[in-house]
């Protein structure tokens, strides 16, 4: 342990921990809630950057490439993967349109361009003025990019499409795959953290004390920046000297924006699976479907592994996450009868995971609205309930982001009350005080 060790605040129970350093594809868990705190590896910027350029490639290709066709009746109907927005757009589906296409493509291609700019010029030693702003916007981006999502979608989608007319498909399909494969490995790899500490060097000087190790930064007056990491000191400082983003308590409002979200989900939840999904048009003859009709259908035509898929991420996941939701919000306020926290924060992390699996039903009904136009015979429209739906899962998303999980800590409830110091320290039975701040285990495989 050096004289001097680099200290890192836990996002979700606020334990200060020093980081020991290490070499090799480790990562740092907090001995308290389990949490990532601190990830270890080689020559990120040279791995990320090549996964990126690849996905880059693989990106363009697949916009431009044909995407699938299909044929029934001796008609054929073809489409590249960003026809949804022109398609959508005549069903008078923009909104639905636009949400895609930010998922799908604007976000994850905002994602590659910053993994690009700053590989690049931390490789060629120059710092480049707008790699703050890119780096600022980046965990937003990741967050909310979709990739894989849609890329279940494309696979549910195909095995609903075989039970009904024949598939063809083109190089925009493998090079799709090939995206999101580069994609998630790019992401995986790049080191948020090494960008940081060179395009904005840490200025320790800036702290006139430094926070002890092993308890809760609150009783302390210390907070992390939510932007950059960076240990800042409430006492002296308003802003972040680094990223320069304003020192704000996040879990002020963090249980009525909460709650106020979830409820909003349950509001739109109820038209969602009132009206209808999709809407086919087969010789003549409208068929309306909702959520629970297609699941149904699915499952009487055999294709009990797609039934099954839908089912689960259309009816029981948002049901999940907004009971999750509101049983978070309640173990906070009866935080003094909580004794598992570790299992709560494990809960939200679920939460936070299974967030964005809900869209998979609204990229199906978006490829399937797409490629089935085959003229006097078949069509298929997305129907009203796609824009519900869409809020539900994007509502859901903003309430998980806006619950502060500190607050199962007991984060806000004795700030600058240093009597609650011992309740802050690592308990024995998880790891004892005089052991290092930092578990490390092998990392993936991807980083």
């Amino acid at each position: 342990m050096t004289d001097n060790p680099e200290k890192v605040i836990c996002g979700q129970c606020d334990l200060v921990l020093e980081v020991p350093p290490r070499e090799g594809h480790l990562v740092g868990y907090c001995p308290r809630c389990r949490n990532a705190v601190h990830h270890y590896r080689v020559r990120p910027s040279r791995v990320s950057l090549c996964y990126a350029l690849a996905a880059i490639f693989f990106l363009a290709a697949t916009d431009s490439l044909p995407f699938m066709a299909i044929s029934a009746a001796g008609i054929e109907q073809g489409m590249q993967v960003l026809d949804y927005t022109t398609v959508l757009g005549a069903q008078d589906m923009w909104a639905a349109s636009f949400v895609i296409f930010l998922f799908m493509q604007f976000l994850p291609l905002m994602t590659l361009l910053t993994i690009i700019a700053g590989d690049t010029g931390k490789i060629l030693k120059k710092r480049f003025f707008f790699m703050p702003f890119l780096l600022k916007i980046l965990h937003f981006n990741v967050e909310w990019s979709m990739v894989e999502v849609f890329m279940v979608g494309v696979l549910v989608s195909l095995i609903k499409l075989i039970s009904m007319v024949n598939i063809e498909y083109g190089s925009g399909f493998w090079t799709f795959f090939a995206f999101a494969i580069f994609y998630l490995l790019a992401v995986s790899r790049f080191s948020e953290e090494e960008m940081w500490n060179y395009f904005a060097p840490r200025d320790k000087k800036h702290l006139k004390r430094s926070p002890d190790a092993g308890i809760r930064a609150e009783p302390q007056n210390f907070c992390s920046c939510t932007c950059c990491g960076e240990i800042l000191d409430m006492e002296n400082e308003t802003e972040c000297p680094r990223c320069h983003t304003g020192i704000r308590d996040r879990s002020a409002q963090s249980l009525h924006k909460t709650l106020a979200f979830t409820l909003a989900a349950i509001v739109m939840y109820i038209p969602a699976n009132i009206y209808p999904m999709m809407v086919t048009t087969y010789l003549g003859s409208d068929l309306e479907s909702t959520v629970i009709d297609g699941v149904i259908t699915l499952w009487e035509l055999g294709s009990y592994f797609v039934a099954a898929v839908i089912l689960i991420a259309s009816i029981f996941i948002p049901i999940i996450k907004i009971l999750l939701l509101l049983y978070l919000c309640w173990s906070v306020k009866k935080l003094r009868r909580t004794r598992n926290r570790v299992f709560l924060t494990v809960v939200y992390r679920i939460v936070e995971f299974i967030g964005k699996w809900s869209m998979v039903d609204v990229f199906v009904v978006a490829i399937m609205a797409t490629i089935v136009r085959i003229q006097n015979l078949m069509t298929i429209y997305a129907g009203s309930a796609m824009i519900s739906f869409a809020a539900v899962v994007i509502l859901t998303m903003i309430a998980a982001r806006s619950f502060d999980p500190r607050l199962l800590w007991g984060y806000g409830k004795d700030r600058a009350d240093h009597s609650h110091a011992e309740d802050d320290k690592v308990t024995p039975d998880k790891t004892p005080p005089e052991e290092p701040q930092n578990k490390q285990v092998p990392a993936p495989a991807a980083g």
